[in-house]
């Protein structure tokens, strides 16, 4: 019985130490791949200590584009990836399908490997006639983006520059193209009764209708320390929205949960997690 319970004990000491070496995640979600060749993706770092290694990018087992990528500890990082002309020819021959490989290191630790395969997002080569931005239409200056009516740019809150988020706006719908991020409360029911905030990223695009409030829950990854590392469901909503002349604004929210077991007490603490925001946009240019 004795040595059970050591082995027991053992086990518990060594948990703490493996969920803090948790792996990086790569969002799901990537960004189309501008005109000028470039895409973003998203890597959560659940740890906390920074990680810093190299991003890869092969299609068909080729690769077509590499840069260095820094994670802080504890945080969602927008990682940019630039692809050269023949680089894009590539991912347009593979449908946009590509495997981001990141190859990351902690300070004097141990490396660690995240993969991802993605669906880039690719617009079509120039027809005949149409130069490297696309087909303007002759004298009518048509362009392939959207008008600059339908892109806004918004801020969390109602001070500083506009530049937390991006979306369009269509139909009485909010796309949001750049996610912003959250403010998130933590709160242990029982245990030691800790406390922690963390800025959370709103990782539902929508369409989100205006004037109507929604909700969405979806598997995700929160960075709040009080919460274990791995997915969960997080709940995405969108509260208050409405669009005035040259102005969007509404309030998003977040919200998870989670629980952990002590078995030197034999009790579960049980963490609970919201957070909103307000925001604002404007058109775009």
């Amino acid at each position: 019985m004795t040595r059970l319970m050591l082995l027991a004990f053992l086990g518990v000491l060594v948990l703490p130490g493996a969920a803090l070496a948790a792996p990086a995640k790569i969002s799901p979600r990537a960004s189309a791949v501008s005109a000028a060749g470039s895409a973003t993706i998203e890597v959560a770092n659940p740890n906390r200590y920074r990680l810093r290694g190299t991003a890869t990018v092969t299609v068909r087992g080729r690769t077509v584009a590499k840069r260095t990528v820094r994670l802080p500890k504890r945080s969602v990082t927008t990682v940019k990836l630039r692809f050269s002309p023949h680089a894009v020819a590539a991912l347009r021959n593979a449908a946009g399908r590509a495997t981001i490989r990141l190859r990351l290191r902690r300070p004097g630790g141990r490396r660690s490997t995240a993969r991802r395969t993605l669906t880039l997002r690719v617009t079509h080569a120039p027809g005949p006639g149409s130069d490297a931005e696309g087909d303007h239409g002759g004298s009518t200056g048509g362009q392939t983006t959207p008008p600059a009516s339908d892109r806004w740019v918004g801020r969390m809150g109602t001070e500083g520059p506009y530049d937390d988020l991006e979306l369009t706006v269509t139909g009485g719908q909010i796309q949001i193209t750049k996610p912003p991020f959250v403010p998130v409360s933590c709160f242990e029911m029982g245990g030691s009764c800790r406390s922690a905030l963390s800025f959370e990223l709103f990782d539902a695009a929508g369409p989100w209708a205006i004037g109507s409030d929604g909700l969405v829950a979806k598997r995700g990854i929160a960075v709040n320390q009080l919460v274990s590392s791995g997915a969960r469901t997080i709940n995405y909503k969108v509260t208050g929205s409405t669009q005035q002349p040259g102005r969007v604004a509404g309030t998003l929210g977040m919200s998870f949960s989670d629980s952990k077991y002590d078995v030197f007490t034999n009790t579960i603490t049980f963490i609970n997690c919201a957070g909103s925001q307000s925001f604002e946009a404007v058109p775009a240019g």
